[in-house]
Protein backbone atom coordinates (compact mmCIF):
# COMPACT_ATOMS: atom_id res chain seq x y z
CA UNK A 1 0.00 0.00 0.00
CA UNK A 2 1.61 3.15 -1.16
CA UNK A 3 1.67 6.51 1.03
CA UNK A 4 1.88 9.80 0.07
CA UNK A 5 2.99 12.18 2.55
CA UNK A 6 3.01 16.52 2.49
CA UNK A 7 3.26 19.02 4.21
CA UNK A 8 1.18 22.73 5.09
CA UNK A 9 2.45 25.93 6.50
CA UNK A 10 6.20 27.65 6.67
CA UNK A 11 7.96 28.64 3.03
CA UNK A 12 8.54 26.94 0.06
CA UNK A 13 12.01 26.66 0.65
CA UNK A 14 11.62 25.42 4.31
CA UNK A 15 9.05 22.86 2.90
CA UNK A 16 11.44 21.09 0.81
CA UNK A 17 14.08 21.18 2.95
CA UNK A 18 11.86 19.15 5.27
CA UNK A 19 10.41 17.32 2.48
CA UNK A 20 13.90 16.28 1.43
CA UNK A 21 14.39 15.36 5.28
CA UNK A 22 11.00 12.94 5.40
CA UNK A 23 12.20 11.47 2.24
CA UNK A 24 15.47 10.22 3.79
CA UNK A 25 14.00 8.95 6.42
CA UNK A 26 11.53 6.95 4.98
CA UNK A 27 13.85 5.38 2.22
CA UNK A 28 16.51 4.91 5.41
CA UNK A 29 13.96 2.65 6.62
CA UNK A 30 14.20 0.44 3.29
CA UNK A 31 10.77 2.25 1.99
CA UNK A 32 10.80 2.87 -1.92
CA UNK A 33 10.39 7.01 -1.69
CA UNK A 34 9.58 9.56 -4.20
CA UNK A 35 10.12 13.37 -3.49
CA UNK A 36 7.82 14.65 -6.09
CA UNK A 37 8.09 18.88 -6.79
CA UNK A 38 6.06 21.34 -8.66
CA UNK A 39 8.59 22.94 -11.30
CA UNK A 40 10.62 24.86 -11.15
CA UNK A 41 12.43 23.01 -8.29
CA UNK A 42 15.01 25.47 -7.60
CA UNK A 43 15.15 24.99 -3.97
CA UNK A 44 15.33 21.39 -4.56
CA UNK A 45 18.61 21.82 -7.07
CA UNK A 46 20.44 24.04 -4.23
CA UNK A 47 19.49 21.86 -1.48
CA UNK A 48 20.71 18.91 -2.80
CA UNK A 49 23.61 20.50 -4.33
CA UNK A 50 23.19 20.32 -7.66
CA UNK A 51 22.38 24.07 -9.32
CA UNK A 52 23.36 23.32 -12.65
CA UNK A 53 21.55 20.29 -13.50
CA UNK A 54 17.96 20.21 -14.07
CA UNK A 55 15.50 17.45 -11.85
CA UNK A 56 13.36 15.97 -14.71
CA UNK A 57 10.21 14.53 -15.37
CA UNK A 58 11.48 11.10 -14.84
CA UNK A 59 12.21 10.21 -11.49
CA UNK A 60 15.94 9.86 -10.97
CA UNK A 61 17.82 8.17 -7.75
CA UNK A 62 19.34 10.47 -4.91
CA UNK A 63 20.28 8.07 -2.86
CA UNK A 64 19.56 4.49 -2.26
CA UNK A 65 15.61 3.70 -1.90
CA UNK A 66 15.03 7.81 -2.39
CA UNK A 67 14.04 9.24 -5.70
CA UNK A 68 13.50 12.43 -6.84
CA UNK A 69 11.16 14.07 -9.46
CA UNK A 70 9.52 17.38 -10.96
CA UNK A 71 6.30 17.12 -12.22
CA UNK A 72 6.20 19.41 -14.98
CA UNK A 73 2.92 20.34 -15.84
CA UNK A 74 3.64 19.96 -20.13
CA UNK A 75 4.79 16.51 -19.36
CA UNK A 76 1.89 15.96 -17.34
CA UNK A 77 0.00 17.41 -19.79
CA UNK A 78 1.38 15.55 -22.74
CA UNK A 79 0.60 12.19 -20.59
CA UNK A 80 -3.29 12.88 -19.74
CA UNK A 81 -3.90 13.85 -22.88
CA UNK A 82 -2.77 10.78 -24.58
CA UNK A 83 -4.99 9.06 -21.66
CA UNK A 84 -8.14 10.87 -22.30
CA UNK A 85 -8.26 10.55 -26.02
CA UNK A 86 -7.60 6.46 -25.75
CA UNK A 87 -10.75 6.83 -24.08
CA UNK A 88 -12.67 9.22 -25.91
CA UNK A 89 -11.68 7.66 -29.75
CA UNK A 90 -14.44 5.05 -29.19
CA UNK A 91 -17.25 7.94 -28.44
CA UNK A 92 -16.16 11.44 -30.21
CA UNK A 93 -16.12 11.22 -34.01
CA UNK A 94 -12.97 13.06 -35.48
CA UNK A 95 -15.38 15.71 -37.23
CA UNK A 96 -16.14 16.80 -33.72
CA UNK A 97 -12.75 16.93 -31.73
CA UNK A 98 -10.36 17.28 -35.28
CA UNK A 99 -6.75 16.18 -34.79
CA UNK A 100 -5.28 18.12 -31.63
CA UNK A 101 -1.83 16.60 -30.80
CA UNK A 102 -0.75 16.84 -27.26
CA UNK A 103 2.14 18.90 -28.34
CA UNK A 104 0.66 22.00 -29.14
CA UNK A 105 -1.84 21.70 -26.23
CA UNK A 106 -1.66 25.62 -24.09
CA UNK A 107 -1.62 25.76 -20.61
CA UNK A 108 -4.50 27.42 -18.82
CA UNK A 109 -4.69 28.82 -15.31
CA UNK A 110 -6.23 25.98 -13.08
CA UNK A 111 -4.93 23.39 -15.00
CA UNK A 112 -1.35 22.48 -13.17
CA UNK A 113 -3.41 21.52 -10.12
CA UNK A 114 -5.59 18.60 -11.74
CA UNK A 115 -2.78 18.06 -13.70
CA UNK A 116 -0.88 17.66 -10.67
CA UNK A 117 -3.41 15.38 -9.26
CA UNK A 118 -2.95 12.85 -11.84
CA UNK A 119 0.93 12.68 -12.12
CA UNK A 120 0.59 11.84 -8.27
CA UNK A 121 -2.26 8.98 -9.19
CA UNK A 122 0.07 7.93 -11.99
CA UNK A 123 2.80 6.95 -10.10
CA UNK A 124 0.38 6.00 -7.15
CA UNK A 125 -1.05 3.61 -9.07
CA UNK A 126 2.41 2.38 -10.74
CA UNK A 127 3.64 0.01 -7.43
CA UNK A 128 6.86 1.13 -7.41
CA UNK A 129 6.85 3.14 -4.25
CA UNK A 130 5.54 2.53 -0.85
CA UNK A 131 6.17 6.23 0.03
CA UNK A 132 5.48 9.68 -2.17
CA UNK A 133 6.49 12.78 -0.22
CA UNK A 134 4.86 15.97 -2.20
CA UNK A 135 6.20 19.29 -1.09
CA UNK A 136 3.81 22.03 -3.66
CA UNK A 137 5.25 24.69 -1.92
CA UNK A 138 1.78 26.87 -1.30
CA UNK A 139 -0.23 25.28 0.89
CA UNK A 140 -3.15 26.80 -0.57
CA UNK A 141 -2.77 24.68 -3.85
CA UNK A 142 -1.95 21.83 -1.60
CA UNK A 143 -5.32 21.73 -0.09
CA UNK A 144 -7.05 22.36 -3.69
CA UNK A 145 -5.55 19.35 -4.77
CA UNK A 146 -5.80 17.08 -1.83
CA UNK A 147 -9.06 18.23 -1.42
CA UNK A 148 -10.45 17.82 -5.03
CA UNK A 149 -11.67 14.07 -4.91
CA UNK A 150 -13.54 14.75 -2.12
CA UNK A 151 -15.13 18.10 -4.12
CA UNK A 152 -15.25 15.99 -7.15
CA UNK A 153 -17.49 13.37 -4.68
CA UNK A 154 -19.83 16.27 -3.97
CA UNK A 155 -20.53 16.81 -7.87
CA UNK A 156 -21.56 13.30 -8.80
CA UNK A 157 -24.19 12.97 -6.11
CA UNK A 158 -25.55 16.30 -6.83
CA UNK A 159 -25.19 15.73 -10.80
CA UNK A 160 -26.34 11.87 -10.75
CA UNK A 161 -29.71 12.38 -11.21
CA UNK A 162 -28.15 14.16 -14.83
CA UNK A 163 -26.04 11.77 -15.37
CA UNK A 164 -28.12 8.98 -15.42
CA UNK A 165 -30.86 10.91 -17.39
CA UNK A 166 -28.42 11.97 -19.96
CA UNK A 167 -29.53 11.73 -23.88
CA UNK A 168 -27.14 12.89 -26.14
CA UNK A 169 -29.60 13.34 -29.00
CA UNK A 170 -31.60 15.35 -26.93
CA UNK A 171 -28.51 17.88 -26.20
CA UNK A 172 -27.56 17.40 -29.74
CA UNK A 173 -31.17 18.79 -31.08
CA UNK A 174 -30.73 21.55 -28.36
CA UNK A 175 -27.41 22.78 -30.18
CA UNK A 176 -28.42 22.41 -34.17
CA UNK A 177 -26.12 22.79 -36.72
CA UNK A 178 -23.01 20.49 -37.98
CA UNK A 179 -22.02 19.66 -34.24
CA UNK A 180 -25.23 18.17 -33.85
CA UNK A 181 -24.91 16.33 -36.95
CA UNK A 182 -21.48 15.28 -36.17
CA UNK A 183 -23.01 13.65 -32.87
CA UNK A 184 -25.99 12.39 -34.47
CA UNK A 185 -23.63 10.77 -37.22
CA UNK A 186 -21.62 9.75 -34.66
CA UNK A 187 -24.48 7.09 -33.46
CA UNK A 188 -22.87 7.08 -29.79
CA UNK A 189 -23.01 4.50 -26.98
CA UNK A 190 -24.73 6.15 -24.73
CA UNK A 191 -24.47 3.12 -21.96
CA UNK A 192 -20.78 3.19 -22.56
CA UNK A 193 -20.27 6.83 -21.89
CA UNK A 194 -22.73 6.06 -18.46
CA UNK A 195 -20.19 2.65 -17.99
CA UNK A 196 -17.05 5.81 -18.14
CA UNK A 197 -18.83 7.76 -15.96
CA UNK A 198 -19.18 5.08 -13.40
CA UNK A 199 -15.44 4.65 -13.75
CA UNK A 200 -14.23 7.83 -13.00
CA UNK A 201 -16.71 7.43 -9.97
CA UNK A 202 -14.60 4.85 -8.36
CA UNK A 203 -11.46 6.62 -9.00
CA UNK A 204 -13.03 9.56 -7.31
CA UNK A 205 -14.59 7.75 -4.60
CA UNK A 206 -10.94 5.90 -3.99
CA UNK A 207 -9.54 9.23 -3.89
CA UNK A 208 -12.07 10.21 -1.14
CA UNK A 209 -11.00 6.51 0.61
CA UNK A 210 -7.20 7.76 0.46
CA UNK A 211 -7.74 11.37 1.51
CA UNK A 212 -9.65 10.23 4.53
CA UNK A 213 -6.85 7.56 6.12
CA UNK A 214 -3.85 8.98 7.69
CA UNK A 215 -2.45 5.68 6.81
CA UNK A 216 -2.52 6.59 3.03
CA UNK A 217 -2.52 10.47 3.25
CA UNK A 218 -0.54 11.84 5.76
CA UNK A 219 -0.26 15.48 6.06
CA UNK A 220 1.43 17.51 8.46
CA UNK A 221 1.89 21.22 9.59
CA UNK A 222 4.76 23.23 9.63
CA UNK A 223 5.33 26.71 11.55
CA UNK A 224 8.55 28.73 12.99
CA UNK A 225 6.94 29.43 16.12
CA UNK A 226 6.22 33.34 14.83
CA UNK A 227 2.82 34.92 15.95
CA UNK A 228 2.06 35.22 11.99
CA UNK A 229 2.91 31.89 11.34
CA UNK A 230 1.31 30.17 14.28
CA UNK A 231 -1.50 32.14 13.09
CA UNK A 232 -0.96 31.11 9.41
CA UNK A 233 -0.13 27.34 10.28
CA UNK A 234 -3.25 26.94 12.63
CA UNK A 235 -5.62 28.46 9.79
CA UNK A 236 -4.57 25.91 7.58
CA UNK A 237 -5.27 23.32 9.83
CA UNK A 238 -8.91 24.41 9.93
CA UNK A 239 -8.96 24.38 6.48
CA UNK A 240 -7.90 21.14 5.75
CA UNK A 241 -10.92 19.45 8.23
CA UNK A 242 -12.81 21.42 5.00
CA UNK A 243 -11.46 18.91 2.73
CA UNK A 244 -11.63 16.16 5.71
CA UNK A 245 -7.79 15.68 6.19
CA UNK A 246 -7.15 14.77 10.25
CA UNK A 247 -3.56 16.40 11.16
CA UNK A 248 -2.29 14.94 14.16
CA UNK A 249 1.57 16.36 13.56
CA UNK A 250 3.19 19.91 13.92
CA UNK A 251 6.89 20.34 13.25
CA UNK A 252 8.25 23.48 14.63
CA UNK A 253 11.65 25.64 14.05
CA UNK A 254 13.13 26.24 16.61
CA UNK A 255 11.26 25.26 20.24
CA UNK A 256 7.91 25.91 20.70
CA UNK A 257 6.43 28.51 22.78
CA UNK A 258 3.86 27.88 25.33
CA UNK A 259 1.51 30.04 23.10
CA UNK A 260 2.30 27.35 19.80
CA UNK A 261 1.59 24.99 22.36
CA UNK A 262 -1.65 26.21 23.22
CA UNK A 263 -2.56 26.77 19.38
CA UNK A 264 -2.15 23.14 18.11
CA UNK A 265 -3.34 21.68 21.19
CA UNK A 266 -3.84 18.37 21.55
CA UNK A 267 -1.80 17.49 18.34
CA UNK A 268 2.12 16.08 18.54
CA UNK A 269 4.19 18.93 18.27
CA UNK A 270 8.15 17.76 17.08
CA UNK A 271 10.89 20.14 17.22
CA UNK A 272 13.51 21.25 14.41
CA UNK A 273 16.66 22.81 14.37
CA UNK A 274 16.26 26.79 12.98
CA UNK A 275 19.34 25.68 10.56
CA UNK A 276 16.79 23.66 8.35
CA UNK A 277 18.84 24.81 5.42
CA UNK A 278 21.01 21.36 6.48
CA UNK A 279 18.22 18.84 5.68
CA UNK A 280 20.44 16.14 6.44
CA UNK A 281 20.65 17.54 10.14
CA UNK A 282 16.91 17.45 10.15
CA UNK A 283 16.06 13.49 9.67
CA UNK A 284 17.58 12.80 13.46
CA UNK A 285 15.02 15.00 14.48
CA UNK A 286 12.46 13.62 13.09
CA UNK A 287 9.97 11.50 15.08
CA UNK A 288 8.66 8.18 14.04
CA UNK A 289 6.64 8.63 11.12
CA UNK A 290 5.17 5.36 10.75
CA UNK A 291 3.67 5.71 14.45
CA UNK A 292 0.92 8.48 14.18
CA UNK A 293 -0.76 10.24 16.97
CA UNK A 294 -4.28 10.70 17.02
CA UNK A 295 -5.84 13.62 15.11
CA UNK A 296 -9.64 14.41 16.25
CA UNK A 297 -12.42 13.96 14.08
CA UNK A 298 -13.35 16.26 11.49
CA UNK A 299 -16.87 16.29 12.66
CA UNK A 300 -19.15 13.74 14.98
CA UNK A 301 -22.31 13.36 15.02
CA UNK A 302 -24.22 13.03 18.24
CA UNK A 303 -27.65 11.37 17.62
CA UNK A 304 -28.79 11.01 21.28
CA UNK A 305 -28.62 14.98 21.57
CA UNK A 306 -29.23 15.74 18.04
CA UNK A 307 -26.11 17.19 17.13
CA UNK A 308 -23.20 17.86 14.63
CA UNK A 309 -19.80 19.10 16.14
CA UNK A 310 -18.03 20.18 13.65
CA UNK A 311 -13.91 20.92 14.48
CA UNK A 312 -12.68 23.96 13.09
CA UNK A 313 -9.56 25.20 14.45
CA UNK A 314 -7.98 28.23 13.78
CA UNK A 315 -11.21 30.26 13.23
CA UNK A 316 -13.30 32.66 14.61
CA UNK A 317 -17.01 33.01 14.63
CA UNK A 318 -17.69 35.67 11.94
CA UNK A 319 -15.14 33.83 9.41
CA UNK A 320 -17.72 30.38 9.83
CA UNK A 321 -20.64 30.33 7.51
CA UNK A 322 -23.63 27.69 7.88
CA UNK A 323 -26.04 26.71 5.63
CA UNK A 324 -28.43 23.23 4.85
CA UNK A 325 -29.16 22.02 1.04
CA UNK A 326 -30.97 18.51 -0.04
CA UNK A 327 -30.70 16.96 3.58
CA UNK A 328 -26.72 18.13 4.06
CA UNK A 329 -24.76 20.78 5.76
CA UNK A 330 -23.18 23.83 4.22
CA UNK A 331 -20.09 24.62 6.05
CA UNK A 332 -18.26 27.72 4.27
CA UNK A 333 -14.37 28.40 6.13
CA UNK A 334 -10.87 28.57 5.17
CA UNK A 335 -12.21 29.37 1.49
CA UNK A 336 -13.92 26.70 0.94
CA UNK A 337 -17.40 24.84 1.32
CA UNK A 338 -18.08 21.64 2.78
CA UNK A 339 -20.54 19.44 2.39
CA UNK A 340 -21.20 16.71 5.25
CA UNK A 341 -23.64 14.00 5.06
CA UNK A 342 -26.34 13.47 7.59
CA UNK A 343 -27.59 10.35 9.30
CA UNK A 344 -30.79 9.13 8.73
CA UNK A 345 -32.11 10.37 11.94
CA UNK A 346 -30.80 13.89 10.89
CA UNK A 347 -31.75 13.82 7.56
CA UNK A 348 -34.59 15.85 7.23
CA UNK A 349 -34.89 18.14 10.12
CA UNK A 350 -34.79 21.25 10.39
CA UNK A 351 -31.70 23.09 11.96
CA UNK A 352 -33.37 24.43 15.25
CA UNK A 353 -29.47 26.09 16.20
CA UNK A 354 -25.65 26.76 15.63
CA UNK A 355 -23.28 27.82 17.93
CA UNK A 356 -19.56 28.59 17.44
CA UNK A 357 -17.43 27.18 20.65
CA UNK A 358 -13.93 27.40 19.61
CA UNK A 359 -12.54 25.29 18.00
CA UNK A 360 -16.11 23.39 17.61
CA UNK A 361 -19.48 24.88 15.61
CA UNK A 362 -22.34 23.09 17.28
CA UNK A 363 -25.14 22.66 15.36
CA UNK A 364 -28.18 20.66 17.03
CA UNK A 365 -31.25 19.44 15.14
Amino acid sequence: MTRIVTLLGATPEQQTALGLAISQWFAGRQQRTLLAVPSPATSLQFLIGNPDQGIGWQPKLLSEGLAIATLLTTESLNTAWQELSRLLEPYLPQELVGKVYAGELVILPGMDTLLTLNALRVHYSSGEYDVIVYVGGNSQDTLRLIGFPQGLAWYYRRFQRLLDQLDLNAIANAIGGPIASAIMAANIDTQKVRERFGEAKEWVDRGVQIAADPKRLSVFLVTDGTSISTAQTQWLWGSAQQVNIPISEVFCIGEPTPAVSRAFTPLRISVLPTDWSNWQALVAHLPNLNQLGTAPAPYEFDEVQQQVRIFLPGFRKEQVKLSEFSGELTVEAGDQRRHIELPPSLKGKPVRGGKFEAPYLIVTF
